[in-house]
């Protein structure tokens, strides 16, 4: 998706314009040399965040983001006194305070909601996803760029429809700050980590981790918070620690299935 990318920090996920997702050595990643692996996981891992961040409309009054307030707001994860949404729409929760805790946990959950597998693998969850969470003006645009970074996505990660039901795809909140806030506009940032990949044998990415900090443009229309922009930028991202080695596929097969991710964070 051609978002608005910010790049951080010394590490940079996003492919070159010139790359052409999908069109790496077609051999199991385990047979690949290092350095290759390493690519193929930087490139998909870049398509992902390309299609979470980026897109959207313009700010529908054309208001520039005021200056930062950099008080956090008051919720954790999303959710917070009084910023529990009143009802489920399309599997995203919906119906906020119009408060800078509303705000925040409509920013997560509304990101939460783009981050599952079947945002990626069925376009009618998709379409109906964006047309819970975005603004009028953004809603055409975004569908158009995530429609087209998903199918390439699903590409550079080689997922079929045999293997779509395994494919590993979640987001949690790290934490959120209001930078601005007023009745009709919010700008919120969200430090989320990321883990997406296909935990098979022959798969192009193994299970991978990320880390990334969205920063979203909301607006108040037809009596709830909608997304007109998002931003991404890379990071904080921590040190993996020195005693911890990655899951086995196998292992991580397991968890998948195991563990329920949740429909959404508030």
């Amino acid at each position: 998706m051609a978002g608005n990318q910010k790049q951080t920090g010394t590490r940079s996920l996003t492919p070159k314009a010139s790359e052409t997702p999908g069109t790496g050595e077609a051999s199991p990643w385990r047979r690949l040399k290092v350095g290759s692996i390493i690519f193929g996981v930087v490139l998909a891992l870049g398509l992902v965040l390309t299609l979470f961040g980026g897109g959207g409309g313009t700010d529908d009054k054309g208001t520039p983001e005021a200056p930062a307030d950099s008080t956090p707001s008051s919720q954790a994860g999303g959710s917070g006194p009084g910023a529990k949404a009143k009802s489920v729409k399309g599997g995203v929760p919906v119906g906020y305070p119009r408060t800078k805790d509303g705000a925040a946990a409509a920013a997560v959950n509304y990101q939460v909601a783009r981050s599952s597998p079947g945002y990626f693998t069925d376009p009618a969850l998709r379409h109906q996803v964006l047309k819970t969470v975005m603004t009028s003006s953004a809603l055409a645009n975004q569908q158009a760029q995530d429609d087209q970074s998903t199918k390439a996505l699903m590409a550079a990660l080689g997922v079929t429809e045999k293997t779509a039901p395994d494919m590993v795809m979640r987001a949690a909140s790290l934490g959120t700050s209001v930078r601005s806030f007023s009745q009709d506009t919010a700008t919120v940032k969200v430090w989320m980590s990321e883990v997406v990949g296909v935990p098979t044998e022959k798969s192009k990415m193994p299970v991978s981790g990320s880390w990334s900090t969205y920063t979203m443009i909301l607006q108040w229309q037809d009596g709830d918070w909608k997304v007109a922009t998002i931003d991404l930028a890379d990071g904080p991202t921590p040190l993996v620690a020195p005693d911890q080695s990655a899951s086995s596929t196998d292992e991580m097969r397991l968890a998948n299935k195991e563990f329920e991710a949740p429909r959404y964070a508030g």
